[in-house]
């Protein structure tokens, strides 16, 4: 079997996402208002997500599970979602620290070096760095470089939660996996995240508008002394951002997931011949 191309990952991920959206939606719609419960929620809303990618993998595979099944299979692992993500979130957080001072470093000792070589005026650099053509064509890179490391960081655990819900494994075993997995295609997987992004701004953006009517509608009506007193309006900016990505969050979630099974499957096929067991397990 040929590697899937980006725009086919993208395309049977939306296909997974519009065939079963009913089903879908209520996971993720559930998952959502788990949210509202500190740490237990927490770590629900994360299984729920996973229970999405394990439903859609085991589709891919041919073998589909009913939601009880699945949810037996998740539920096992319930805390290892919540600690997986916050491993994730310190290993990124490390990585970007540790690639912040390197090229910082690089970046400073860059631009002294040249600004010798030039004769530039240490005077004004030291007085205004930002006027220098050095500062442009240096420093301002090299900090673009380093303020979007972080999603090249992100991509190595793109499909941690989907180890987690097929494998009997621990968080750090399940990081160490999918960091090894997707090594040799970051810039595919960042490709389909791209891609993914394009296709769902759509759905952000007409979401986002038809809620925010809504929702100056019903307090027009309902609450306009609450509208009319300006100390109000930080309360009301915090609802109006918490329904709006609610209501983005319940709609997205399951593509992505969608997604991550997707790109699983076909890193799995082309580094462990997952294609060939499968085949194997059906006869």
């Amino acid at each position: 079997m040929q590697q899937l191309s980006i725009g086919n990952v993208v395309n049977i991920g939306f296909y997974l996402y519009r065939s079963h959206l009913k089903l879908y939606f209520k996971l993720a719609l559930t998952a959502h208002l788990w949210l509202l419960v500190p740490i237990y929620g927490w770590a629900k809303f994360y299984a729920i997500a996973g229970l999405i990618s394990r439903l859609a993998f085991q589709d891919l595979i041919g073998h589909p599970e009913t939601i009880q099944a699945a949810k037996n299979q998740v539920n096992r692992n319930f805390w290892k979602f919540l600690l997986t993500v916050i491993l994730v979130t310190l290993t990124v957080f490390l990585l970007f620290f540790i690639f912040y001072i390197l090229f910082s470093l690089i970046g400073g000792i860059l631009f002294l070096i040249i600004s010798f070589i030039i004769g530039s005026s240490l005077t004004l650099i030291s007085n205004n760095p930002y006027s220098s053509f050095l500062f442009l064509i240096i420093l301002v890179p090299i900090g673009t470089v380093i303020y979007i490391s972080p999603f090249w960081f992100y991509t190595y655990f793109f499909v941690t939660e989907l180890p987690l819900v097929l494998d009997k494994i621990n968080p750090f075993q399940t990081i160490n996996k999918s960091w090894n997995l997707t090594r040799g295609h970051i810039r595919r997987i960042l490709g389909i995240i791209f891609i993914s992004v394009l296709i769902t701004f759509p759905i952000l953006t007409l979401s986002w508008f038809v809620c925010s009517f809504l929702i100056a509608g019903v307090l027009g009506i309902f609450f306009q002394s609450f509208l009319s007193n300006p100390d109000n309006d930080s309360l009301l900016g915090v609802l109006v951002f918490f329904v709006l990505n609610t209501v983005t969050g319940i709609l997205t979630m399951p593509f992505w997931q969608s997604v991550k099974a997707v790109v699983y499957y076909d890193i799995r096929c082309r580094k462990e011949g997952l294609d060939l067991k499968i085949l194997s397990d059906r006869k």
